[in-house]
């Protein structure tokens, strides 16, 4: 059995799941810790994730979802009667006055207002308004100028990050990784993989028998995949990152935003004609990246603290929901939990370069 019952203060609700042996597992909003007993007094405390209640807690809300909206189609396929036998009332009456005709119209589009209301899918998904979401935080320039793929991955990343959202029970540790993987996607392509080729091309013209080009501990050929992680190595001497320690937590304390952050020093031994061949690079590189990377003293930092959270989607534990937020708001922008909006890369990026034309 699955009821939904507000707390004390009635801002939250409480999922309760009775089994056979009426055992009942009842789970706070929001929260992961449950509790599981046949009394309040005699329960004991359970962590969803670590004893597999998750899809059973999602499967819950999943059938009352299903109720909800069955009870919606119901209550809509009985008004539809009630408004079909009130027409089928004034069809008796030989005579129809125009007002009775009206009144059969306008009865008419209700029931066609109703039966339209019934086929609306159950995640009811608008581009365009995603678009002018999406156009809000990065810009127009940066928008206009992203390739298809790309806005096809912010529209899939958003569209992912609505899902989990709408389930108020699971959202703070459901798994943003697919959101995640989407959103770097945008980076590797439109910064990384520019970055490289256009690096590559540049070697090339400088050496037009050599194919292959070894710099800071990466390879450049034609076509090759590069990792968001190198970058900063070829741009920085040193940056601020995140703590793998504090960065792999399920949620930060405000005393583990204080560590969040860590100085580190460029290990990679790049010698000085590489960086300035890459200086060299960036100063003829026609490119509103170009100048991002070389005039923002946070490129480096950003781009790696990026990599770091790409990296996550790697192992098998979940994206948490603050995770993806540092990656959302690395990325694409918004509020912080200060209350102070933080420009994302992609608008810093495109801005710049149209304040430079």
């Amino acid at each position: 059995m699955v009821v939904v019952l507000p707390d004390q203060q009635g801002e939250k609700k409480e999922l309760r799941i009775r089994n056979h042996e009426g055992e009942i597992l009842a789970i706070r909003q929001g929260q992961k810790i449950a509790l599981r007993g046949k009394s309040r007094a005699t329960s004991q405390e359970v962590d969803i994730l670590k004893n597999n209640y998750y899809n059973l807690i999602k499967a819950a809300v999943n059938a009352l979802d299903l109720a909800e909206k069955y009870k919606l189609l119901k209550d809509k396929d009985e008004e539809i009667r009630l408004l079909n036998a009130e027409i089928a009332i004034f069809k008796e009456k030989a005579n129809l006055s125009d007002t009775e005709r009206g009144e059969i119209l306008q009865l008419r589009n209700q029931i066609k207002t109703l039966a339209d209301q019934q086929n609306v899918p159950i995640f009811n998904y608008d581009e365009q308004e995603t678009e002018a979401k999406l156009i809000k935080r990065i810009g127009v320039s940066a928008w206009q100028k992203l390739e298809i793929s790309s806005k096809n991955d912010l529209f899939s990343a958003y569209k992912h990050k609505y899902l989990v959202e709408s389930d108020i029970f699971t959202e703070d540790f459901s798994d943003y990784k697919p959101s995640c993987l989407y959103i770097a996607s945008v980076v590797e392509r439109e910064i990384v993989q520019s970055f490289f080729r256009s690096l590559y091309h540049f070697f090339c013209k400088q050496n037009p028998m050599q194919k292959d080009f070894a710099i800071g501990g990466v390879i450049l050929r034609n076509r090759g995949k590069y990792t968001i992680g190198s970058l900063p190595y070829l741009i920085a001497k040193e940056w601020d990152t995140f703590s793998d320690e504090i960065l792999n937590r399920e949620s930060l304390s405000i005393a583990d935003r204080d560590r969040l952050y860590y100085h580190k020093v460029n290990d990679q031994k790049i010698s000085t004609s590489d960086r300035q061949l890459v200086n060299e690079f960036l100063g003829q590189w026609d490119h509103p990246v170009s100048s991002w990377l070389s005039g923002n003293q946070k490129a480096a930092s950003k781009i790696d603290q990026i990599a770091k959270l790409r990296n996550l989607t790697a192992h098998p534990m979940p994206i948490y929901k603050w995770q993806f937020t540092e990656l959302w708001l690395l990325v694409i922008g918004g509020k912080t939990k200060n209350g102070r909006n933080q420009k994302g890369l992609l608008k810093e990026i495109y801005e710049k370069s149209n304040e430079m034309h």
